[in-house]
């Protein structure tokens, strides 16, 4: 019988990890995410001095069996023309890494730290902890805090990238992620709690007012009881 529920677990467990797999992004994804407007070839924001990008195609993304790929869009002059700009985010990129830890090098180990970095390219990391909320956030904090500097083309013409705006997220695999109008939701509830308890605060303040108004002595029980007294008749008329 012990025997009989250990083989269970296993098939359990295989078929779980299968299931988790399968849900994971792949290059039979490739045309529905070209569909929906994701970029063929990318390169993240960054700091590109004495260095060169890495441009990724789709099919590298792919190829990384991600857990969440997001396509974002900024606003920004291109060699001073304004143009929607697109973004790649790949959750399987630490796209937070030190340039030490993006610096590809050329040749082996022993000799690498010899040699200048020539291409920033993302580390590779796990993603099967990272949730969509946390993705999200962090492609909105790299989108919008990074200023890209001496981007140039994969083909090498240099790219003058001024006046960004706020990045948006418009898909995250095949869903539409209004990210922004949750903080706006978010943030306006905050808003209607904070002018609550302002009312609240307020009309205490009157009360108390009233109460010295009347003589009753600060601080005291009979002062207590005056206070509550007039919210009591405030909230019933």
């Amino acid at each position: 019988m012990k025997l009989y529920k250990l083989l269970l677990f296993i098939f359990c467990f295989f078929i779980a990890q299968n299931t988790h797999a399968a849900e994971r992004l792949s290059s039979k994804d490739y045309q529905k995410l070209i569909d929906l407007g994701f970029n063929k070839l990318d390169a993240y924001a960054d700091d590109y001095s004495n260095t060169e990008a890495y441009w990724y195609t789709l099919e590298e993304h792919l190829d990384l069996k991600p857990k969440f790929l997001a396509l974002l869009t900024q606003p920004m002059k291109v060699d001073g023309k304004e143009q929607v700009n697109r973004h790649v985010y790949n959750s399987k990129h630490h796209f937070f890494a030190s340039r030490k830890e993006k610096c590809e090098k050329d040749g082996s180990k022993i000799s690498s730290f010899l040699k200048k970095c020539k291409v920033l390219k993302m580390p590779v990391i796990d993603d099967t902890l990272i949730s969509v909320e946390n993705f999200a956030k962090m492609t909105l904090d790299h989108c919008n805090e990074t200023k890209v500097k001496n981007l140039k083309t994969k083909d090498g013409k240099e790219l003058k990238i001024t006046d960004t705006k706020n990045c948006n997220i418009k898909f995250i695999n095949f869903k539409k992620y209004e990210f922004a109008k949750v903080l706006k939701e978010v943030g306006s509830s905050s808003d209607k709690e904070k002018k609550k308890e302002k009312s609240k605060k307020n009309s205490l303040d009157h009360f108390k007012k009233q109460c010295e108004d009347l003589g009753f002595t600060p601080k005291t029980e009979k002062f207590g009881e005056c206070v509550l007294k007039l919210a009591e008749i405030n909230s019933n008329s």
